[in-house]
């Protein structure tokens, strides 16, 4: 088997590209490392947006987790129920035999998103803002893992001569995915017929990086948890819509020729984008209202405020006018305790000078009276002189009297 990949119009060619390598015995396909190694990268994002948001990182590390065994156990589901003929009659261990391939990714979505929402109902918190931050987690992982595409050279487009027109040796592709159109445009380079097709792994993990760039922008302009969610699942639906319609190994809905894949990216595309826009523009209302009832009620404040302030003026106000009233009855009141003071000391002054007239009234009458006195108390000092003197002849008298007079008696 010629294992070469040839890029024509760019000159690029790779020689040896094995789809697998063996280690101590055992086989490991650079498909399976690829995938590895996206949801790893995928991983690192989502933890590094719990830490920017300030989350709780271990719920978003088990969300991860019971996700991606629900995703994968989805994806292979999903391809054995729409391919289910190419395992009929081969042992069940085919079934479960992941390594090389088969696996879908709209089943790895849907597994992954129901898982995801089952334990965020058991932990009891939002699955819509949870999967905000892991879509973009999932995105990174698919600009890495659709890679493996390019390894197992599966799901490419149909013929093209365009700048990016893949070679593929024939022996190298499964001749079911061959069409007409490939056959009749082989070329051969170095004794080996090649198709030329459209590189669909790469188209879509272009088309994967720009809307994680978009996404990661719209990322501040969400308006409602699970909108960025909703948003991925559109975008991609749309990009699907395109690689689908060009992929040649489609999965059909059984007994039919309708594109299931197809089909699931259309349906993605319009009821997500529908859903999506339609609750933006319900929150974008919801925050008009909200916005208009809090101007309302700022604005009942600032009048409230502004008669209150209007209030506390008028009472400054009075309170001045008061002030005044009282500075005035002070004044009066020092004016009238003046008048007052003056009048005590007039009256104080006239109160001194009747009180020294009236002691030089006294003084005088005092002089006068000892004045008058004085030649009386020299006439009674005579006359009690002479009763003292005629006392004392009475005396001298008395005892004259003899026995006789005593027994008259």
């Amino acid at each position: 088997m010629n294992l070469s990949i040839r890029f024509p119009n760019i000159s690029a060619y790779f020689e040896g590209m094995n789809k697998s390598f063996t280690v101590f015995g055992f086989e490991i396909t650079v498909y399976g490392i690829l995938v590895a190694v996206g949801m790893l990268f995928g991983l690192a994002v989502i933890m590094l947006q719990v830490r920017k948001h300030k989350e709780n990182p271990n719920l978003y590390l088990g969300m991860v987790l019971i996700s991606l065994i629900g995703g994968l156990i989805g994806a292979r589901l999903y391809y054995l129920a729409f391919s289910w003929e190419s395992f009929s009659g081969k042992p069940w261990t085919e079934l479960i035999n992941i390594r090389g391939g088969g696996l879908a990714i709209y089943g790895g979505i849907f597994g992954g998103a129901l898982a995801g929402f089952i334990y965020c109902k058991i932990r009891k918190v939002s699955f819509g803002q949870m999967a905000d931050t892991v879509s973009i987690g999932l995105l990174t992982g698919q600009i890495i893992g659709v890679w493996g595409n390019f390894f197992n050279r599966e799901a490419f487009g149909e013929y093209t001569d365009s700048l990016f027109a893949m070679g593929l040796p024939m022996d190298s592709v499964q001749k079911s995915a061959v069409t007409k159109l490939m056959k009749q445009h082989l070329v051969t380079f170095r004794d080996m017929d090649y198709i030329q097709v459209h590189p669909l792994f790469f188209y879509e993990s272009i088309w994967c990086l720009l809307l994680l760039l978009i996404l990661l922008l719209y990322t501040w302009r969400k308006k409602f948890e699970g909108e960025i969610f909703l948003r991925y699942l559109a975008g991609y639906g749309l990009g699907k819509c395109v690689t689908e319609w060009l992929r040649t190994d489609k999965l059909y809905i059984p007994k039919t020729k309708i594109p299931v894949s197809l089909l699931v990216s259309a349906a993605l595309f319009l009821i997500c984008g529908i859903v999506a826009t339609v609750r933006r523009i319900l929150s974008k209302k919801r925050e008009k209202v909200s916005r208009r009832r809090r101007e309302e009620r700022n604005a009942a404040e600032e009048k409230n405020d502004g008669s209150r302030l209007e209030d506390i003026h008028n009472f400054e106000n009075v309170q001045d006018e008061f002030r005044d009233i009282l500075e005035e009855l002070d004044r009066a009141g020092q004016m009238v305790a003046e008048e007052d003071t003056e009048s005590n000391e007039s009256e104080d002054s006239k109160s001194a000078e009747t009180a020294e007239t009236t002691e030089t009234e006294v003084s005088e009458s005092v002089e006068d009276a000892e004045a008058a006195e004085a030649p009386a108390s020299a006439e009674t000092v005579e006359s009690e002189s002479k009763g003292t003197e005629g006392s004392a002849e009475s005396a001298e008298a008395e005892p004259e009297a003899g026995p006789d007079d005593r027994e008259d008696v």
